[in-house]
């Protein structure tokens, strides 16, 4: 426990200047440490690429937690449960923009434990959700800031992607009219169409600082291909500032070139490669390997209290170096079992 309040305190990191054009280098490649470093600082807004249980980069929210970022804002249409809640157990997170999250699972084991306390508890810092729930008054200290979750559709988030991609203020829809959304986000404005005379939504732009983007295949340019659902990864890769690519594979140019229709992720979008196998785990990676179910349920269950999620983070996160160390102690016996299972179904192409 005490390695993960240390994640908690100040870190000096070496200044780096953040108009370095990465972009125009030939070769991106770099460590997933220094990506975040690089790339992700206090205050920063981030998304995470894939959706669920499948193709999201868990990895990164782990280094993430080690560096002890703070102040974070987080967007994400439907993410997995395990980082996000991971961040959110260390109050590093100031806003959550979101559709949807896991809260409930079988037998009533919670599937946000850490966002449960904060509503219940105000531990580690209060939240205030959609404008309806809250922290109780008596559990909110007045020198803790709130975490504060917005409510949002799937396809408004999306929306916000395209408009950040397209780089104009807002997208129009009528997705929600009617409903509770826009009583309680006031983000959302509401205009009478000018064409039709009807109700319209305005969904404002997103443009995250820092997008990272789990692929199966990319080459050091950081053109990235994607097999499978792809999400809203095309149009996060366009809205964001900074584009970092964790890839399955790194391959020569030469292989992106033989099949350019599935570069979902072009190089003038990226800024860094992370070659990275299974920086997804515990979630999947459409025909790499499947998502490890008995893990998410082995985690879940120890981290149902805050003792017991400290001493999670103690040992899977700041008890490992990086992603290679917590591979080892996972066990690559088992990481090749979960690929095994996985290409059974789906398999990427040689």
């Amino acid at each position: 426990m005490k390695m993960a309040a240390k994640a908690l305190r100040t870190i000096n990191y070496e200044e780096r200047a953040k108009d370095t054009d990465y972009k125009k280098r030939l070769n991106k490649v770099m460590t997933e440490k220094e990506a975040v470093e690089t790339f992700l600082h206090d205050g920063d807004s981030f998304c995470m690429g894939g959706f669920v249980m499948w193709r999201q980069p868990e990895s990164v929210m782990r280094e993430i937690a080690r560096q002890g970022k703070k102040n974070l804002s987080l967007i994400d249409e439907s993410g997995t449960f395990e980082g996000i809640d991971l961040l959110v157990e260390l109050g590093m997170l100031d806003r959550i923009d979101t559709a949807y999250a896991i809260t409930r699972q079988v037998g009533g084991i919670s599937g946000t434990p850490a966002l449960e306390r904060g509503l219940k508890e105000g531990l580690p810092r209060p939240v205030e959700a959609g404008g309806v729930l809250a922290t109780p008054k008596d559990k909110v200290k007045s020198d803790v800031p709130p975490l504060k979750i917005v409510d949002w559709t799937n396809f408004q988030v999306a929306l916000r992607f395209v408009a950040g991609g397209f780089n104009v203020p807002f997208m129009p829809c009528r997705s929600s009219i009617g409903s509770d959304i826009p009583k309680y986000n006031k983000e959302i404005k509401e205009i009478t169409d000018p064409y039709e005379n009807k109700p319209l939504i305005l969904i404002p732009a997103y443009k995250p600082d820092v997008a990272f983007i789990s692929v199966q295949r990319a080459d050091r340019r950081g053109n990235g291909q994607i097999w499978g659902f792809k999400g809203t990864d095309y149009w996060k890769s366009r809205a964001a500032k900074y584009v970092v690519l964790l890839t399955e594979e790194l391959v020569p140019t030469e292989r992106i070139y033989e099949n350019p229709g599935l570069t979902t992720i072009p190089a003038y979008c990226t800024d860094a490669v992370v070659h990275l196998p299974y920086n997804c785990h515990p979630t999947g990676c459409f025909g790499c390997y499947t998502v490890d179910g008995m893990n998410f349920i082995s985690l879940l269950l120890q981290r149902q209290s805050r003792d017991g999620a400290l001493k999670w983070l103690d040992e899977w996160v700041f008890g490992c170096k990086n992603h290679l160390e917590y591979c080892d102690k996972l066990g690559w016996e088992k990481l090749d079992r979960l690929a095994k299972s996985e290409h059974k179904l789906n398999r990427i192409p040689a």
